[in-house]
């Protein structure tokens, strides 16, 4: 039987056999009366220089077909879906026609294109391409002269069965895990002679967010651009090991001798970011001075002029810190995932390096402040609304300029608040007192501090009274004897707890420990 199989070449194109007419429960059988669609077949062809060469048909909504055979024969007789029909053909481009019928009557048709040559298949290309967001997936093309179709080997599994197709049609295949494969691609006529072609290909670990330079099987390709156009970016030891970056691999950026003032590298992440949470970005930075712009941007893929970007500056040389830049300014409606740097942007290059490390989604710390350059992303729910505004009261205990507004709607859940999530769990090894500065339109009303675990469903809370009217005061907040203090990394409040929603709007500002 393996003998028969392997003297053929099965092309195919998706086949769908589906049964259109059905009964309702009552027995009522109901007839689908639309014409069919997506008309397609599929060749065998027999690999033995005869020249046969089997159709079978498929249609969404087809009950029978009949074929043209495409060489001035009589077309077949009419036969259900799922069967095929056998022709002889002598060398040369066919082009078949396909005519399908549903159950009611109504016909659709279409044409396919056959190749039949016997001559060896000569000048074999191929192409294999890879979609940066879908780093597991690739797909193969292939033209030849007097190829008839295609097999291709994907290389994953042993005794794999090859996947056919025609040329100008294409073959996609997804890899379980990462590796180097060979794909090798066969190039077949209606006789016996086939040519090859393998190449190898290398599946690595997606490169996503937080990018550490510390994962063996993660292509960091950061490319520079502006000066030394095509160079990657070097992986090398961290220069100088200190509390702000430990990490043994960092990435290290020479800004080429008189490169543009705009030069820069950039990097296809696999996958754009989920700014849903924060919308701030973090990167390690090791400068040379202190002073020097560096510019952070996200690019929509495939189009650069849709982006984000915000600019820092470095605060000191020759040692490691922390620049947070804010991309409160994106639209949550776009896929961000091409990443830019600029080192000292706006100057042309002299030379110097820069080192950069751990690009990661930046959340806040406490105190929060509310103020720039992080952005401060509350989740709300139950009917509250909150966001980041302007001091309505710059006056007494809290001259800031910007705080947390939090709008309790009316009709309002009476559990209606806000939550937050921090970078890290609070620290309570100095005091278990949190304080939040308060501003309500009413005093005697109930705020409601929770702590959660982002982990696990342990939580722990503490509610205070306020006592002012439109004006700002000082809450505290005891949390002495709590059970499990070093996972505690989300803030929730509630205003007017256990009250519905009147539309009320409240201001929150300053949340952090008290010494």
């Amino acid at each position: 039987m393996k003998a028969i199989l392997k003297s053929y070449i099965l092309i195919f194109s998706a086949c769908m056999l589906l049964v259109w007419g059905c009964s309702d429960d009552d027995g009522t059988t109901r007839v689908n009366l639309s014409e069919p669609t997506d008309i397609s077949a599929d060749f065998l062809i027999k690999q033995d220089n005869s020249g046969e060469v089997s159709i079978y048909p498929s249609a969404k909504g087809a009950h029978s077909f009949i074929i043209d055979f495409g060489d001035g024969s009589e077309p077949s007789e009419e036969f259900v879906s799922g069967q095929g029909v056998s022709h002889i053909y002598p060398e040369g481009t066919y082009t078949i026609g396909i005519t399908a019928r549903n159950q009611a009557g109504a016909t659709a048709t279409a044409e396919k294109e056959l190749l039949l040559s016997f001559l060896p298949p000569e000048n074999l290309e191929v192409t294999i391409s890879r979609e940066q967001s879908e780093p597991f997936k690739v797909t193969v093309i292939a033209v030849a002269d007097h190829a008839a179709a295609f097999e291709v080997y994907f290389g994953e599994k042993e005794d794999e069965a090859p996947v056919s197709f025609l040329s100008g049609e294409s073959a996609s295949y997804e890899y379980g895990d990462i590796g180097t494969y060979t794909i090798k691609v066969v190039a077949l006529s209606g006789g016996s002679a086939t040519t090859a072609y393998t190449e190898d290909i290398e599946i690595s670990t997606p490169l996503v967010l937080p990018v550490t330079f510390e994962v063996p099987t993660v292509k960091y390709d950061f490319y520079y651009f502006g000066g030394g156009d095509g160079t990657t970016v070097a992986l090398v030891d961290n220069p100088d090991p200190d509390q702000v970056n430990s990490s043994n691999t960092v990435g290290a950026y020479t800004k080429p001798q008189g490169s543009e003032t705009w030069a820069g590298i950039s990097a296809s992440l696999n996958g754009g970011i989920d700014f849903s949470v924060t919308k701030s970005v973090a990167v390690d930075v090791y400068s040379p001075a202190a002073g020097a712009p560096v510019l952070f941007k996200m690019e929509k893929a495939g189009d650069s002029g849709t982006f984000v970007e915000f600019e820092q500056t470095t605060t000191v040389a020759g040692q490691w810190e922390t620049l947070v830049f804010d991309l409160s300014a994106l639209d949550e409606a776009t896929d961000y995932s091409t990443l830019v740097l600029f080192f000292n942007f706006d100057i042309p290059g002299e030379g110097e390096t820069y080192y950069f490390d751990n690009i990661r989604l930046a959340f806040p710390e406490l105190p929060l402040t509310f103020e720039a350059p992080i952005s401060y992303a509350w989740m709300n729910f139950g009917g509250a609304v909150s966001d980041i505004a302007d001091n309505p009261d710059v006056s007494g205990i809290n001259t800031s300029s910007k705080v947390t507004r939090l709008v309790k709607s009316a009709g309002a859940e009476t559990w209606a608040g806000s939550n937050i999530l921090l970078d890290k769990p609070i620290d309570f090894s100095s005091s278990t007192i949190l304080s939040v500065k308060t501003w309500s339109p009413k005093s005697s009303i109930t705020v409601l501090l929770k702590l959660e675990d982002s982990g696990s469903d342990y939580a722990t809370e503490v509610s205070a009274t306020t006592t002012k009217t439109e004006s700002w005061e000082e809450l505290t907040f005891d949390f002495s004897g709590i059970e499990h203090p070093e996972h505690l990394d989300v803030v929730t409040i509630f205003m007017n707890f256990d009250q519905p929603g009147e539309g009320n709007t409240y201001y929150i500002d300053d949340i952090q420990l008290k010494n």
